[in-house]
């Protein structure tokens, strides 16, 4: 077959759109300053030095591609704690120039610089067509609702008609969004091979025809059950207590039994036992344990069902020595804790009966210090066949000792395995094999990025997981919106964070304006869909908040833990979930949120604090089924298809499906007052309300439209 053809009408893409961008720091009264350097996402987070000028400022200019970048003045060798907001390097900015401030993940935050895309013209005016088009790059081509998704990009502006030409036949082809100065279109047909050109119409008339290109009938294909659900995680020690029984078992497969390093500076300092409604403590994280387990899920089953729920992500459910699971014991042993294997075989078949399809988290980049292969290595040194499985600095060593050998940030609990081994990668493929064989229908990886070698790793694995169910469902926790990890080859899914907190959770929040407004929420998303193929769109794991994070009520400014949600901050709630509930994908939600619990992260991860299911808010459990029955019951929403259409002040809309009759615009206010948002052509039906609109049509403050046309 004749070699798939690729345009590339682009001039250095990268360098044509790139933007001049001048950081400036200017330090406070007082303040006497020897160095400062810049540092980022634009490079890496590593040392850009910055200039001091002669009025006592500090100045940089780099050239940057349009995008959102977050970043922090490195001062006199120290981070300031927060870029918005620092008594010692600036307040109430450190940079008054950024466009706001976003959480750094240590309790601080980073400043947010948002880049703008010139327009790129031609020497007598008219935009550049710069045409990209490439078959073989899954986000121009792949498989999704089980038809042919073919996309190309051009200079934003530049294109007034496209076409695609196969077998004879015309497909119109639409535009569906903007981002860094390019405008992608797209267009679906039948899933089969076939040679096709694509014709193009540029705004200034002229013409033009590209291909002819080749589809062999190979492509990234999205599996079809994945978009049509609604998700939950489970985080199991903190959910239900259905087993008394076996609530003391979690002490004694605890990592203070293996922790030498622990027992010895902080003996007394034990994990304990608590009833389910007990104070938070210190040890909230991960050792004070409040019995929720795997029989608690099982009580729970018609109740999540009822919810709308098809899809539940557990977190660790195998024999570790913590509450969360991460510190894994025995990858084939389901925890003391939580059951056996036979609840876990249960809680499985039940799951499916009630149509729940069920993930399990793997985590393969280290172990706790009570896997056995680490135990030999503490016993026998560099007699243990299990030595090269680790990256041990001396020994012998005191196990909890994180200068002793490589661990996972630098947790003495956390030993990193050395995937680059052979006998170290056979056995967590083994592991993972095991499991989609027992009726897991798919995997929840933990930093994925973290492995040697990931991504040959997570290629053969997915290679063997899909022999054995060709329909099980792979998520990597990758926090960034990596295209990488999409091309078909590894991950189904990102854990899409991307989406969920710098997009949606930063509109939902309302403020500052600025950084909260529809044009960068518009954009936000834009710039994650313009990468991401539309098989893995199509699969989207979308979420806001996790065990990771603060709970969404608490981050839209709802209240901490222990206190009574604001009005203002469930309004934002309802916000912020009824977008995520309108992307393409599976919507995910961390128990509880349905209740409308409050918890911040920091101090003591909060947000994990067990379910006190009396205090269920029943409005809130009410908005989250009806979100659930309106999202399984529009066919727009079980496609892959997300085309922007508005971002201007506080209002926010996209459109699902393909255009025409039946397409739904999903629109948002963010703001505390009344707006009016314009409509397309034509008549469009609320959802909801089974009134029609023409032209525009009203929106409540902090209020949402779902609208099909008709």
């Amino acid at each position: 077959m004749r070699k798939p053809v690729t345009f590339l009408l682009v001039l250095v893409l990268g360098l044509a759109l790139a933007v001049k961008v001048t950081f400036k720091y200017t330090p406070p009264p007082g303040l006497e300053v020897h160095s400062v350097s810049l540092r980022g996402s634009f490079n890496g987070w590593s040392e850009t030095p910055m200039i001091q000028q002669p009025d006592g400022s500090w100045t940089v200019t780099l050239d940057l591609d349009p995008g959102e970048y977050t970043y922090k003045f490195f001062i006199n060798g120290q981070w300031p704690r927060d870029m918005c907001d620092d008594p010692t390097f600036g307040s109430p900015m450190v940079d008054p120039q950024a466009d706001g401030c976003t959480d750094d993940g240590f309790g601080g935050q980073n400043a947010v610089r948002i880049v703008e895309a010139p327009v790129t013209k031609t020497a007598s005016g008219p935009v550049e067509l710069a045409f990209e088009h490439d078959p073989a790059q899954a986000r121009y081509l792949s498989v999704a609702d089980g038809r042919l998704a073919v996309r190309f990009s051009a200079g934003a502006g530049s294109v007034a008609k496209a076409e695609l030409l196969a077998e004879g036949a015309r497909y119109e082809m639409h535009p569906q969004l903007e981002a860094r100065g390019r405008a992608y279109w797209r267009v679906s047909l039948p899933d089969r091979p076939t040679r096709y050109r694509i014709h193009v119409v540029q705004t200034d008339g002229r013409e033009a025809t590209f291909g002819p290109f080749e589809y062999s009938g190979n492509a990234f294909r999205g599996l079809d059950w994945v978009g049509e659900r609604v998700g939950y995680q489970v985080f199991p020690e903190r959910f239900l207590n259905g087993d008394v029984g076996n609530d003391a078992r979690a002490l004694a497969s605890d990592e203070y039994n293996f922790n030498a390093k622990w027992r010895r500076l902080d003996p007394e300092n034990k994990p304990f036992l608590s009833p389910w409604d007990g104070p938070v403590t210190p040890q909230l994280c991960c050792h004070q344990y409040f019995g929720g387990d795997l029989a608690g899920i099982l009580d729970q089953l018609d109740y999540l069902a009822g919810q709308g729920v098809g899809l539940v992500y557990l977190n660790p459910v195998f024999d570790s020595g913590s509450a969360h699971g991460y510190d894994t014991h025995d990858y084939l042993k389901v925890s003391p804790k939580f059951g056996d294997k036979e609840t876990l075989r249960r809680l499985l078949d039940e799951a499916h009966e009630r149509g729940i399809r069920v993930l399990f988290d793997f985590v393969p980049n280290h172990t706790g210090l009570g896997f056995w292969a680490f135990r030999d290595v503490v016993r026998r040194g560099p007699n243990s066949p299990y030595w090269n499985w680790y990256f041990i600095k001396k020994w012998p060593f005191e196990p909890g000792d994180e200068t002793a050998y490589e661990c996972w940030w630098n947790i003495g609990s956390l030993p990193k395995l050395n995937t680059g081994n052979p006998g170290v990668r056979r056995y967590l493929l083994e592991v993972a094999k095991y499991w989609i064989r027992f009726g897991f229908d798919g995997v929840r990886v933990d930093v994925p990025g973290d492995l040697i070698g990931a991504h040959d790793f997570f290629a053969e694995m997915r290679r063997e997981l899909k022999k054995i169910n060709p329909e099980a469902y792979l998520v990597a926790e990758i926090w960034q919106a990596d295209v990488s990890w999409l091309e078909g080859d590894e991950f189904d899914s990102l854990m899409n964070y991307a989406l969920g907190r710098g997009a949606i959770l930063k509109y939902a929040k309302g403020k500052p304006a600025a950084f909260a407004s529809g044009k960068r929420a518009l954009r936000e998303m834009s710039q994650v869909y313009a990468v991401f193929p539309e098989a893995s769109i199509d699969m989207g794991f979308n979420l806001i908040d996790s065990h990771d994070t603060s709970r969404l009520l608490t981050d839209v400014g709802g209240g901490r833990f222990g206190q009574e949600p604001t009005p203002e901050g469930l309004a934002r709630q309802r916000l912020a979930t009824a977008i995520l509930y309108a992307l393409p994908g599976v919507p995910v939600h961390f128990q509880g949120d349905e209740c409308a619990f409050l918890g911040e992260k920091d101090p003591y991860d909060k947000q994990r604090y067990p379910l006190q299911w009396e205090r269920c808010d029943a409005g809130m459990q009410t908005f989250y089924r009806d979100l659930a029955r309106i999202k399984t019951s529009l066919p727009a929403f079980d496609t892959a298809i997300w085309r922007a259409y508005l971002g201007e002040g506080p209002l926010l809309g996209f459109c699902r499906g393909e255009p025409g009759p039946g397409e739904v615009l999903a629109l948002f206010n963010n703001s505390t007052e009344p707006q009016t948002a314009p409509l397309p052509p034509g008549a469009w039906q609320d959802v909801q309300t089974k009134r029609t609109y023409r032209g525009k049509v009203p929106l409540e403050p902090l209020g949402w439209r779902y609208l099909r046309r008709r």
